[in-house]
């Protein structure tokens, strides 16, 4: 850096030109498993069928009631609604579940996804405090496991990784621990040649 003579360094802060940037590398995207549109397609049926039994109850209830019988007209409009919200559910998971991906390098994971908004989060392995896997009722039906990223300083999920086969869900989290587990014996070992520095001046 220059320096100013017999003074203090003097800044600088050259301009990068866009011709100059690192080239973004090509990333191998991985999908995410089979079963997962079938799985967030039950999940859908099992709201939709709930809101079946209220709808549903509550016709019966006002029909009984004769000074609620000028409502009845409401309910055709609301199971055609329902309906048209069944059927959306069902077939949104088809598109965008396609559009989720995941990718594991040597030093990070990354994650997309997003139909109309696109988002791509890259988690570096230097940066995760710890990692785990889990499963709700609906998920270990069809064999499937998250995996979720934790950085330092963070209370939730800085990476959410849905519809990875429960083997899988493992692997990964046994992976970045081995990354974490070899980050910290690194920086340990480079710590003691450091303080081995010290002491030798």
């Amino acid at each position: 850096m220059p320096r100013f003579p017999n003074g203090p360094v003097m800044f600088v802060n050259p301009e990068i030109p866009p011709d100059a940037l690192p080239r973004v590398e090509e990333v191998g995207w991985h999908a995410l498993h089979p079963r997962f549109v079938r799985c967030l397609q039950a999940k859908k049926l099992v709201g939709f069928a709930v809101v079946v039994v209220v709808l549903g109850f509550a016709q019966i209830l006002i029909a009984s009631v004769p000074q609620f019988a000028s409502a009845q007209v409401l309910f055709p409009t609301a199971w055609v609604i329902a309906a048209v919200r069944a059927v959306w559910s069902l077939a949104w998971p088809v598109i965008e579940v396609p559009r989720r991906s995941y990718a594991v390098r040597d030093k990070d994971i990354l994650y997309r996804a997003g139909v109309l908004w696109r988002t791509e989060t890259v988690v570096p392995f230097n940066r995760v405090q710890h990692t785990e896997t889990g499963s709700g009722p609906m998920d270990r039906r069809f064999g499937l496991a998250r995996l979720t990223v934790f950085t330092a300083g963070s209370a939730v999920g800085d990476l959410r990784i849905d519809g990875l086969g429960v083997d899988l869900a493992e692997q990964l989290r046994r992976y970045i621990v081995g990354r974490l587990t070899d980050a910290n014996h690194a920086e340990q070992g480079e710590h003691a040649i450091d303080t081995g520095r010290t002491g030798l001046a």
